[in-house]
């Protein structure tokens, strides 16, 4: 009888830790989407996301992929960021091609001017007290300015401001409002702006929750001033 009420006691003790994460863990999602949107610019129709990321401590490596039903366009990417209270620092890694491409696809080539990879670092900044993110995204590697005979120059260090705030409405869902700005002349404005808005998004996320599992819903529409393009979509997946 006392074994059984240590057990009983041990089990009350242990439970609000076994609620808790692990140190190294894996969580994933699979997500097909109507429309892929990247900063303002359509980058392909329907498509399938997949993504797992790896969690060791404070530490995370994420893979995710965009993969185009029509075969037209894929992308695989990598995430290695380090989170320290509110703030996070990434460094990524994007493939990225079309199938229109006419030069020979070769996954591991960095070389100046001939690979397909983009490189970039990020930093992020949740507040604690006020719904607001901020996000600084710059690429070191894979997007030159072109020089005088549109051959690949000196590094762009094109750069990417967002800012986006959100309200939750608990159990009805989250709407969400980003302001994504173009900044240092970037590619995401032909290397012609120091400045510029370039992507306003107003999206609803609802998380269906199922066991262990959850089905997240997003529905969205996003504004390009620069372009004066308008694009709407949605997805749906599940996640764990």
């Amino acid at each position: 009888m006392k074994r059984i009420v240590a057990a009983l006691i041990l089990l009350a003790v242990s439970l609000p830790s076994l609620a808790e994460k692990p140190p190294v863990y894996v969580s994933g999602s699979l997500t097909m989407s109507s429309a892929y949107l990247w900063r303002g610019d359509k980058v392909c129709g329907l498509h399938f996301k997949p993504d797992v990321v790896l969690h060791v401590g404070n530490l995370a490596l994420e893979q995710y992929s965009f993969l185009s039903l029509d075969g037209t366009y894929k992308e695989i990417d990598w995430d290695l960021y380090y989170t320290f209270g509110p703030f996070s620092i990434h460094v990524a890694d994007y493939y990225a091609r079309y199938s229109s491409y006419l030069s020979e696809e070769n996954f591991f080539s960095w070389k100046k001017g001939k690979t397909n990879h983009i490189d970039e670092v990020a930093f992020t900044y949740s507040c604690p007290s006020f719904p607001l993110n901020v996000k600084w995204f710059t690429f070191f590697w894979g997007d030159w300015i072109p020089d005088r005979d549109g051959n690949p120059g000196a590094p762009s260090f094109s750069s990417y401001l967002e800012l986006a705030t959100y309200h939750s409405f608990k159990e009805y869902g989250t709407i969400g409002l980003n302001l994504g700005l173009s900044v240092f002349k970037g590619a995401y404005t032909g290397y012609t702006k120091d400045i510029m808005p370039i992507h306003l998004e107003l999206s609803y996320d609802k998380s269906l929750e199922v066991g262990s599992f959850s089905i997240p819903l997003r529905a969205f529409v996003v504004l390009n001033p620069y372009r004066k393009t308008l694009e709407a979509g949605a997805s749906a997946g599940f996640a764990f």
